[in-house]
């Protein structure tokens, strides 16, 4: 009788140690999944300022993609931040479980409130080999190629490449310094291989290539793909 409870002890302890090895490795398979997709896939980043309203407003949450093989005007853009904060890698490793598991509302990182060491969200504009120019903060585009100019709304009805969006801008009085603030306008440039133009929608409030220049592929982290909350501004942000 002893032996056969002996056994019957024995095999319950194998059974809750196979049970709970199972439990562990699929907790942690599901998290270096998700992981994975977080890293290399789709993941959720938070809109923390005005400068893309009014299509992203403040506290948007919008899925983005790390796959930046394909870039076209009018897709927005995630750009890694121009001053990089370092922490180490184990420090990375646990904020991005725990915002993983927040849904981006949560980081243990500190929060710096230096300009340039936070992720924004731009909008192409310009590509390589565009003629560019500014007046009353409206873009005029001339591709490769083309010979007239159109403005980046008429661009966009045209070409049907991307869906239409709004802007924030504003026509600044004759008495203004065009020398302060953030210029409404700026004379023909043309854009290299790998040069991006980025703007803010919201043209009046925000740092963009009209205060850093042009930009690269390098700088981008990643590209929307569409906001879902708050839902009554869900929408996709680029038509592929």
């Amino acid at each position: 009788m002893s032996n056969r409870v002996f056994r019957y002890s024995v095999t319950q302890k194998k059974e809750r140690y196979t049970k709970a090895f199972w439990l562990i490795f699929n907790v942690v398979f599901i998290v270096f999944f998700l992981n994975v997709i977080v890293d290399f896939f789709i993941f959720p980043v938070k809109q923390n300022s005005v400068s893309m309203t009014p299509d992203l407003e403040d506290g948007s949450l919008v899925l983005v993609t790390p796959i930046l093989n394909n870039v076209k005007r009018g897709d927005v853009v995630l750009l890694k931040p121009q001053l990089k904060e370092e922490y180490s890698g184990f420090t990375i490793f646990c904020d991005s479980l725990v915002r993983l598991f927040t849904a981006q509302q949560v980081s243990l990182l500190k929060k710096s409130i230096f300009p340039g060491t936070k992720e924004k969200f731009r909008r192409v504009i310009g590509v390589p080999g565009d003629t560019i120019y500014m007046r009353d903060y409206v873009m005029y585009i001339k591709p490769e190629g083309e010979k007239h100019f159109l403005t980046e709304f008429e661009f966009a009805q045209r070409t049907k490449k991307y869906r239409p969006y709004n802007v924030t801008f504003m026509s600044a009085p004759p008495t203004w310094d065009n020398e302060i603030g953030v210029k409404g306008y700026f004379d023909e440039i043309v854009l290299g291989e790998n040069e991006y133009f980025v703007l803010g929608d919201n043209r009046k409030a925000c740092d963009d290539s009209r205060l850093w220049g042009t930009i690269s592929k390098n700088d981008m982290k990643a590209r929307a793909l569409c906001c879902y909350f708050p839902f009554k501004k869900m929408r996709v942000y680029a038509q592929r």
